[in-house]
């Protein structure tokens, strides 16, 4: 098979007729204005998109482009300068940052001084909480010892390191610089640095990945003290080269649909062994800690930077252009550089409050009342979620009780899959469409 938008059946039908957002191009002043009544919460989280890499992975969803030096220079400078934006507009706020995560893209190939640089910027603007977590995803490839301590001098105390496997013929499939004795030395290197937070990424349901390739893998993985272990399934979106591979027989399709739950399965079992618990359907922690992470996309408040950041108040979410040169323009113009726009009511804000909470495994109906003011079965009841969470009532995927909803361990399988087609259909479904213009006029989802 392959895992594309196409292949999760029912999960992927209710999905497309539950969830519809529609973008649009605003004027500015109009942008400006939403974000500024929307953000209620003086503590957000922050988001940085840096879509620049050595060599391009032909499965890769995100936004990304080819690393050029003059361009990449200019691409920090308009960071800042967004940055700088958002300040002004939101300065009589009181805004507390509580976390900062970079994504990319490869977002080790900047020099360190720049995050030090960058917030520095943000610190002009904005408050930090005194537990600040500032987290980038890593490429093994560049995680030297130096590296890695100008990393934490620059006051990154987060990492989490692209494994995705320690197998070389995967390593190679997916397009990755890096073998598997370069992830396991990166990984050696990190934990021997004060980081506070060490995560690795590993990825599954590979072409022509056996149940035993697999568990080998997730194995390995535990040998390393690190916190965290996240797992990803390859997904596949049409707008990148390997799904035209997989077509045209050029690479090995996946493995059949029972294989992407047997190896969930033994990846529960190998990670709980060595001392790993779910902290999400699809993350395992041995201390209890989670990596900063983007989940706050999906309830905010997240206030996103860099061409292709997504972003949500809790009451707006805005995409900024995917094309790095018109973010860079724009910005030259003192212009927010946001391609789309919408307004987000506060039942559907509440829907993606308990996915969210969910995919965390539990929902406490105390502190949706905090957050909502509003009672869970009367809020949810005038939406078609309650629908949903009947039938998986009666499934045995989650269990009721008076203090709130958890997940069981069948809920956790079928969580990671129609999880994964959420994904695909929709944030994948706004990159998608917005890397075909600049600036359209209206983009929607699924």
């Amino acid at each position: 098979m392959i895992l594309d938008k196409t292949a999760f059946g029912f999960r992927g039908f209710i999905i497309k007729r539950a969830f519809r957002a529609v973008f649009r191009r605003s004027d500015e002043k109009l942008v400006r204005r939403h974000i500024l009544e929307t953000l209620e919460d003086s503590c957000i989280s922050v988001y940085i998109h840096f879509p620049f890499c050595r060599s391009l992975c032909p499965a890769c969803p995100y936004v990304r482009y080819k690393y050029e030096e003059r361009l990449v220079r200019k691409y920090i400078e308009a960071v800042k300068r967004e940055i700088s934006l958002y300040g002004k507009l939101l300065k009589e706020k009181n805004i507390k940052i509580t976390d900062i995560h970079v994504g990319g893209g490869t977002p080790t190939l900047i020099n360190p001084v720049q995050y030090e640089r960058i917030l520095d910027t943000l610190g002009t603007f904005f408050d930090f909480d005194k537990d600040l977590e500032y987290g980038i995803e890593a490429n093994p490839n560049d995680l030297t010892e130096s590296y890695l301590s100008e990393l934490r001098e620059a006051g990154v105390n987060q990492l989490s390191i692209g494994v995705q496997s320690f197998d070389d013929g995967n390593l190679k499939l997916l397009g990755r610089i890096h073998r598997s004795k370069d992830n396991i030395a990166a990984i050696e290197r990190a934990l021997s640095v004060n980081f506070k937070h060490v995560n690795i990424d590993m990825m599954y349901f590979l072409p022509n990945q056996s149940l035993d390739n697999w568990t080998a893998d997730i194995e390995k993985a535990t040998d390393f003290k690190v916190n965290q272990v996240t797992l990803y399934p390859l997904l596949i979106v049409h707008y990148r080269p390997m799904y035209k591979l997989m077509r045209g027989g050029k690479i090995p399709e996946q493995p059949k649909r029972k294989l992407f739950n047997l190896m969930y399965g033994k990846a529960l079992q190998v990670l709980k062994r060595g001392g790993f618990h779910p902290i999400r359907y699809y993350s395992f922690s041995r201390t209890g800690t989670e990596y900063s992470t983007v989940e706050r996309e999906m309830v905010g408040p997240l206030i996103a930077f860099g061409s292709g950041g997504m972003g949500f108040t809790g009451g707006c979410e805005y995409v900024n252009t995917c094309f790095p040169w018109e973010y860079i323009s724009a910005l030259a113009n003192n212009k927010l550089p946001v391609a789309g726009a919408r307004r987000v009511s506060k039942e559907e804000r509440a829907v993606r409050y308990v996915l969210e909470r969910l995919g965390a495994l539990r929902l406490s109906f105390q502190e949706f009342r905090k957050m909502f003011n509003e009672d869970f079965h009367s809020l949810i009841g005038r939406t078609g979620l309650k629908y949903f969470l009947f039938l998986d009532r009666l499934l045995g995927n989650i269990k009721v009780s008076s203090s709130g909803i958890e997940l069981t361990e069948k809920g956790m399988y079928t969580r990671n899959w129609s999880g994964w087609a959420f994904v695909l259909m929709v944030p994948c479904g706004v990159v998608e469409k917005y890397l075909v213009k600049p600036w359209p006029e209206e983009v929607s989802v699924p």
